[in-house]
């Protein structure tokens, strides 16, 4: 008993972080992204920069990245890099396993 008694907290403080994370970005879209920004899907009222106080650079094609946390679902997405003149709507991303897969036919979407 003493055993499972000292070894619980350090199973439990393991585990935290698996579910504590954000949502991975893997942008294979052709395309850097500097701000990202989710709003339900036809809605114009975007939420906070996902990716606010990250790195520029961080993002670029063919990155992945984990940026603030976003809830299975589906969204659209705002994507900008204003220094490479991007701006665009990505319509109903699927945010699945707190992952995001931004394709190539996303980006050519966009230009």
């Amino acid at each position: 008993m003493t055993r499972f008694a000292f070894a619980l907290p350090l199973l439990l403080a393991a585990a935290v972080p698996a579910f504590a994370g954000g949502t991975m970005v893997n942008n294979m879209s052709g395309m850097p992204i500097d701000e990202l920004f989710a709003a339900a899907p036809g809605s114009t009222e975007w939420g906070a920069n996902l990716m606010d106080g990250i790195a520029e650079g961080s993002l670029d094609s063919g990155k992945s990245h984990e940026v603030a946390a976003l809830a299975d679902g589906t969204y659209d997405l705002r994507v900008s890099a204003p220094d490479e003149g991007v701006l665009c709507i990505m319509s109903n991303v699927e945010v699945k396993n707190a992952t995001i897969e931004l394709t190539e036919e996303m980006g050519k979407a966009c230009k």
